[in-house]
């Protein structure tokens, strides 16, 4: 028989009795789609987190930092070799101290963080209200809404342009010299910006502002390679100076890796779904085949091979699976970005930004069909072999 006839035959089978198609395909078409809907939320996760850990020039930075040892310190020696390590492009030193922050008679305790304007720029922190101080000698100071809002500003805005009163704690191994005791430092800034990051108080001066308080070593310094694919040999070689070392990119793989065992356990679940349809598939095939059994006799009789038989069956297997396949991920694709489109209303209205749950890579629709293919040929492969050993004679006997 020609394939094209086969398939015409299979259609005739199968429409034949539509109710029963019907279920079973929308049984392979829930499973699927079911298994889809899981793994696009999988997806849909991953993105979400990756892009709120880094964008692709965070995965370019390594944090440097001393740690607890009393033998390296990140200094400008510290800082000049790791600028001549191949692959770097910049350094950027960070001074972090324990400071209070004075308003008008409110006063908080909070984190002061010397960043120079090259590192803010990098950072790209979130300024909800006023900018970035204008150059790393300015007394300017940029602040936090937590912060804000623990000095009794009501609306963080109205904070841009007043002068706050801050005072550092200085530790001592920060000054030139390790022995010399910590040191309390005053000094005024005038507020120009306000971030809407954090849940603790802190606030962001310009770096040569504590240099020229005394500071002479700093807390932590990040390192920007040229490539993304320097990252590790960089840190590899930074370490064995005696500095602890973490990368975004550390984290970014730790994430991927949490969710691609997530993934997993979702696709577990779809798998369950998958089985009872294999097992719905494997009813109706094998009711057609009793049903088919005189029918199969006289085509038997009529010249037709063990070859073509099967063929039939295993066509038929094959349309219920691609059909219930492609509904099922039609379906499931639909109703995720129905909830995206949903999501994004949400996020534009309460003033968010807006985020995709669901994903659909096309690596997962392509694997979504040739599992729908898989299975349909699994589950039709015992009742073709058994329709194909039906003994022409036998089954004219039967009713």
């Amino acid at each position: 028989m020609k394939l094209g006839f086969i398939i015409k035959l299979s259609l005739r089978n199968l429409t034949r009795y539509k109710l029963r198609t019907f279920l079973t395909a929308g049984g392979v078409a829930i499973s699927i789609g079911f298994i889809s809907f899981l793994t696009a939320l999988g997806y849909g996760l991953q993105q979400i987190s990756t892009n709120q850990i880094a964008n692709m020039q965070a995965l370019q930075m390594l944090t440097i930092d001393a740690g607890n040892s009393k033998i390296v310190s990140i200094n400008n020696d510290s800082l000049s070799k790791f600028s001549n390590i191949l692959g770097v492009e910049k350094v950027y030193p960070m001074i972090s101290v324990a400071g209070s922050l004075s308003l008008q008679g409110s006063k908080v305790d909070g984190i002061v963080y010397g960043k120079s304007t090259d590192a803010l720029s990098i950072e790209n922190p979130k300024i909800s209200f006023g900018k970035k101080y204008s150059s790393d000698k300015s007394k300017e100071v940029i602040v936090n809404t937590s912060a804000a809002k623990k000095l009794g500003a009501a609306n963080p805005q109205g904070l841009v342009g007043r002068e706050l009163d801050l005072s550092m704690v200085l530790r001592p191994e920060l000054l030139l010299n390790n022995g010399q005791p910590a040191k309390t430092v005053q000094a005024t800034y005038r507020v120009v910006g306000i971030l809407n990051e954090g849940n603790s108080p802190y606030v962001y001066v310009p770096l040569d502002n504590l240099k020229d308080l005394g500071v002479q070593n700093f807390s932590s310094a990040q390192v920007k390679a040229t490539s993304k694919d320097n990252v590790d040999k960089i840190k590899v070689l930074i370490e064995h100076m005696g500095f602890k070392v973490s990368t975004v990119k550390d984290t970014v793989d730790q994430v991927n890796q949490f969710f691609s065992v997530f993934r997993a356990v979702l696709m577990g679940f779809g798998f369950i779904a998958v089985a009872v349809s294999c097992i719905g598939m494997f009813n109706t095939l094998t009711i057609s085949l009793i049903e088919k059994t005189r029918e199969i006799g006289i085509m038997k009789s009529l010249g037709t091979t063990k070859k073509d038989v099967r063929r039939i069956f295993i066509s038929e297997a094959l349309l219920i699976g691609m059909v219930g396949g492609i509904t099922g991920l039609i379906a499931s694709y639909l109703l995720g970005e129905a909830l995206n489109a949903s999501v994004y209303a949400l996020a534009k209205s309460s003033g968010n930004n807006p985020v995709q749950i669901f994903v659909f890579p096309p690596m997962l629709i392509i694997v979504a069909l040739l599992l729908s293919i898989l299975i349909s040929f699994l589950t039709g492969a015992y009742p073709s072999r058994r329709a194909s050993r039906i003994s022409a004679l036998n089954a004219l006997r039967y009713e």
